[in-house]
């Protein structure tokens, strides 16, 4: 398996991935605009998309998006799409992705990172290494 950061190269590939991610939560399925402005925001260094690669295929993925925290007083990240392909799962693969994550943002100053899921997902996040409980998350949205 190999982990790394997006390659826009294997961008029709991520597009698959997500769309499988954004189902199994019963979200909208993205469209093509989605894409585009995602393929944009990937571009502008908006978003960092990791992926875990098994010959030719998109197992897994997730996105940090870099912010300022006051929690420490440095930059921090938003961890998000955590996603592993139902083929891969069971062999580690989750734990494997966030570590190598978590080492990528180490390298890039990045000194704490936020999740926000779902309560039946919180024991998941605690044994990745999300482990300072922040209160609830919640998110506006101009729609």
């Amino acid at each position: 398996m190999i982990f790394e950061k997006l390659n826009l190269e294997d961008f029709e590939k991520l597009k698959v991935l997500v769309r499988d991610y954004k189902n199994s939560i019963d979200e909208n399925t993205p469209t093509d605009e989605d894409f585009n402005e995602l393929r944009l925001a990937i571009e502008d260094n908006l978003i960092s998309l990791y992926v875990a690669k098994q010959n030719d295929d998109l197992a897994a993925m997730c996105s940090v998006c870099e912010i300022y925290s006051t929690f420490n007083f440095a930059k921090g990240g938003v961890f998000e799409d955590f996603y592993v392909s139902p083929n891969f799962r069971k062999i580690g693969l989750a734990r494997q992705l966030t570590s190598f994550v978590f080492s990528q943002c180490k390298l890039q100053g990045i000194k704490s990172l936020w999740v926000g899921c779902a309560d039946i997902d919180v024991n998941m996040y605690k044994s990745l290494g999300f482990e300072i409980p922040l209160g609830n998350l919640l998110t506006w949205r101009d729609i």
